[in-house]
């Protein structure tokens, strides 16, 4: 395990806290006038609120990343209320292969928030998607401030019904470092198809950024584990998909990338994830593992990919990249949606960064997509 840094205990985090608020006292009135000419912004297409919230949130992003803000989960419903609910563990033979090589990462009981109402018992559910949240593996908890914004874009412009955010254990906190997000991806799946009885024809699979990674994760698991008996969900959303989180300990590779300036991912956010997901090295795993490891990695399934991404983020080369590799995949049917000038991952942040309505029309191509599958 990497050695941490001084900002992340105290009094360095105290230090680190003061700084970030002192600097963003100075450059925030400096940037909010500077972006008032268009042709200074990041991209000159963008709007003035879209050039001021991707500097903000990046500004936030990177202050986290530095002092690792930790997210504290908890299994009690909070202002969710009934849409919240806890999931146990399925049975131990659907956890097999790569899940069950670290003798101390086990499946556990998680929470999940339903949007925009939890399923009765015996009423009728009609489409649902699983969505796994953003976050690095190191911050999000798929509630209503974290995965609300998401849900409301997903439902008002798809043909589903409901949505369901697991609140999977992040890879910052004890015990959190893989395989414990793929168990509970897996768990997740299991309370719709098995406890609920929602047919996975009826179920899409989505997940935006390290969701999109968890996506793809748990494909991978249903693809290569036949004997779990885990079924394919009907389609896939890949929302700006985390796809290497091992080249995201090289430095250097997001920051210098010609997106850098356009979007607002900062590479200590994937350092701090990558680092936090690494498997033990009693597991065998490491983080080359073709199950976390997606670039140059490519499987065949039977669950069409979508995948979308933003052309102005770091992460658009490696997204491109994905879906040729898995297009190539004989019988795969996989898609590309490129958000016009759009930044990494619209449908968590585009609240954020104002790129909600590019959120919402990537949505609809989604839920295109998905009819289109059938």
């Amino acid at each position: 395990m990497a050695s941490k840094s001084a900002y992340t205990s105290h009094p360095g985090k105290l230090l680190a806290t003061a700084g970030a608020i002192g600097v963003g006292v100075v450059q925030l009135p400096f940037w909010m006038l500077y972006f008032l000419a268009a042709s200074r912004r990041p991209n000159p297409k963008w709007t003035y609120q879209q050039a001021l919230g991707v500097f903000i949130v990046k500004s936030y992003l990177t202050w986290t990343a530095v002092i690792e803000l930790k997210t504290p989960l908890s299994l009690k419903s909070g202002s969710e209320g009934d849409r919240f609910v806890v999931i146990k563990p399925g049975p131990s033979d659907k956890y097999i292969g790569v899940v069950d090589q670290d003798a101390e990462v086990k499946p556990e009981t998680i929470g999940g928030t339903w949007y925009p109402a939890r399923p009765r018992s015996g009423s009728a559910v009609g489409k649902v998607v699983l969505h796994f949240h953003g976050g690095a593996y190191v911050v999000g908890d798929g509630r209503d401030s974290d995965a609300g914004f998401a849900a409301k874009t997903i439902l008002a412009n798809t043909a589903a019904t409901h949505m369901f955010a697991p609140q999977y254990r992040l890879a910052s906190n004890p015990g959190g470092r893989f395989p414990s997000q793929l168990q509970d991806a897996i768990s997740s799946l299991l309370y719709l198809t098995d406890e609920l009885g929602i047919p996975a024809e009826k179920i899409t699979v989505s997940g935006d950024s390290a969701g999109g990674h968890l996506t793809i994760a748990l494909l991978r698991y249903i693809a290569d584990n036949p004997d779990a008996k885990v079924a394919s969900p009907a389609c896939a959303w890949l929302w700006s998909p985390w796809a290497d989180p091992e080249g995201a300990l090289t430095l250097g590779n997001m920051k210098l990338h010609r997106n850098a300036p356009t979007d607002y991912l900062d590479e200590r956010v994937g350092k701090w994830g990558a680092n936090s997901l690494k498997p033990s090295e009693a597991s065998g795993i490491t983080l080359a593992h073709p199950n976390i490891k997606f670039l140059g990695n490519p499987f065949a399934t039977p669950t069409p990919l979508l995948f979308l991404t933003g052309a102005s983020e770091i992460l658009y080369d490696h997204n491109v990249q994905l879906y040729e590799e898995f297009k190539a995949v004989e019988g795969n049917k996989v898609d590309l949606e490129v958000i016009a000038d759009g930044v990494h991952d619209v449908i968590l942040a585009g609240q954020w960064v104002r790129f909600t309505k590019e959120a919402a029309l990537a949505a609809k191509v989604a839920g295109e997509f998905w009819d289109a599958n059938e």
